[in-house]
């Protein structure tokens, strides 16, 4: 199996949404040959916050009130009309703190002008003080996700659509457009035995965070008997990992059904960019 490379920009400072450097970036990437580009998602970020980072032993995202941190599905439809077939990730939504019936209309526009490259990363996210100036209870992040991704999938697939649920209910409705294919594919994001359950119900795809080595294995045996549970093949699941730095690495990778891996670029830095990804391809993604 070929894996596939994805790029996330580096957020630092001023001009994440600089769109000169974005068009240059999202070009460079599709002419590169890197098959995804991956945006990330914070709403506000907390001029100070208990809640720990839980991909950092420091307990802190390296993110700050000096960084631009641009709404991602503003910023990859912008990157859209820039490229041609280089796919266009979240990595992740918090899902939760967006209203699943405007949101569903959010990406099936996004989904339909980019021509079906919409990849719909989706969390739940782990800021207590993020959730709280959206105004949604952190409490009931989980809950609400699962029942969110339910009612999107009606509104992309019901003609009319009706749902009634716990946090949104709504009769004979229609959202259009509707998604390229459909629907749009749902990549779950997270390490924890829900977000297994999540991916295994409603995912096309799966993307753990922070996890490797054995803590890896464990989730993806996990993963197997969800989609089991559900009468799902576990291999219709693509997996998206954080690219590994050796080809050894990446070869265990391979050979556990990683169908994808992201690199993190500057996308400030068009020659540095072009260097790493090279390297990265020559060098460990290629024998």
């Amino acid at each position: 199996m070929e894996l596939k490379l994805g790029v996330m920009p580096v957020l630092k400072g001023a001009g994440a949404a600089d769109p000169a450097a974005t068009a240059r970036f999202v070009r460079l990437l599709e002419d590169l040959g890197c098959e995804s580009v991956w945006a990330v998602e914070h709403v506000v970020v907390p001029d100070d916050y208990t809640s720990p980072y839980p991909y950092d032993t420091s307990g802190r995202m390296s993110l700050g009130a000096d960084d631009d941190i641009p709404d991602p599905l503003h910023w990859l439809t912008f990157a859209a009309a820039h490229t041609s077939t280089l796919r266009l990730g979240t990595a992740m939504l918090i899902l939760p703190e967006h209203h699943p019936v405007d949101l569903a209309k959010r990406l099936a526009t996004v989904d339909v002008l980019s021509g079906g490259r919409l990849l719909a990363g989706v969390g739940v996210g782990w800021l207590r003080e993020e959730y709280a100036a959206v105004g949604v209870p952190f409490e009931e992040r989980g809950a609400r996700a699962d029942e969110y991704l339910a009612a999107m999938h009606a509104l992309w697939t019901g003609s009319p659509a009706t749902f009634h649920g716990r946090f949104v209910s709504f009769d004979a409705v229609h959202s259009k457009p509707r998604p390229v294919n459909g629907t749009v594919p749902i990549h779950v994001g997270g390490h924890s035995r829900a977000a297994v359950r999540r991916a295994a119900r409603f995912g096309a795809g799966w993307y753990p965070l922070g996890v490797h080595g054995d803590a890896f294995t464990t989730l993806l045996d996990q993963l197997r008997a969800e989609c089991r549970a559900v009468g799902r093949d576990p291999a219709e699941v693509e997996i998206t990992m954080r690219a590994p730095g050796s080809r050894a690495e990446l070869e265990t990778l391979r050979s556990q059904g990683v169908a994808r891996v992201v690199i993190r670029a500057d996308a400030d830095d068009p020659v540095g960019v072009r260097d790493k990804v090279r390297r990265y391809q020559r060098e460990v993604m290629k024998a």
